[in-house]
């Protein structure tokens, strides 16, 4: 069977439909999350190992939760620090919506020169995501950014793999401002 003649398959006109689509049903059936993008502080001078980073500011984007009836592998892990619950959740942010509003502000944030963190057109590991309704702190562990089937040529969204954020033995929470009701991007985390 041939295709539809009616579709060019991958015309620009085509992928702004399915992006404009993809992006109301994110704000249809998704909940708001704040991207907290993680700074680096301090590093080791020798190699160049992170030390101490912190988290100064956060955008609120809409996001799609896809396993919504709870954590999804909740595997317990028998290590040798004793037993780990790994509670993951994975949630479907919209492409455009990231590198139209988040990446510009974020290529703006003081950071140090450290190789191979100069990504800032997509959402980064380690970076955390703040989910309002549980009232706690992911930290992405994958970014799925390509996906092998394109629809029309294109990939219109990232799917983000977060894990329970477990901040580290140093301290944490030294310097925390909560959210204004009506400004939301004034959240401070060190650790």
């Amino acid at each position: 069977m041939a295709l539809n003649p009616y579709f060019l398959q991958g015309s620009t006109s085509e992928q702004n439909l399915v992006q404009d689509l993809i992006n109301e049903q994110l704000t249809i059936y998704g909940v708001e999350v704040h991207y907290l993008p993680r700074q680096y502080a301090t590093t080791n001078t020798i190699i160049r190992e992170v030390i101490e980073s912190k988290f100064s500011t956060s955008y609120p984007i809409e996001a799609y939760v896809e396993n919504f009836d709870g954590y999804g592998d909740n595997t317990v892990l028998l290590s040798k620090f004793g037993i780990q619950s790994n509670k993951e959740l994975t949630v479907t942010i919209s492409r455009e919506r990231y590198q139209n509003y988040i990446a510009p502000l974020i290529k703006n944030l003081p950071d140090i020169e450290l190789p191979n963190v100069e990504i800032y057109d997509r959402p980064r590991e380690g970076d955390l995501v703040y989910f309002p309704f549980g009232d706690r702190l992911f930290e992405i562990k994958f970014v799925e950014h390509e996906k092998p089937f394109y629809q029309l040529k294109k990939n219109y969204v990232y799917t983000l793999t977060c894990e329970l954020f477990r901040p580290p033995n140093s301290y944490f929470g030294s310097c925390r401002k909560y959210c204004n009701s009506n400004r939301r991007s004034c959240n401070h985390w060190w650790y």
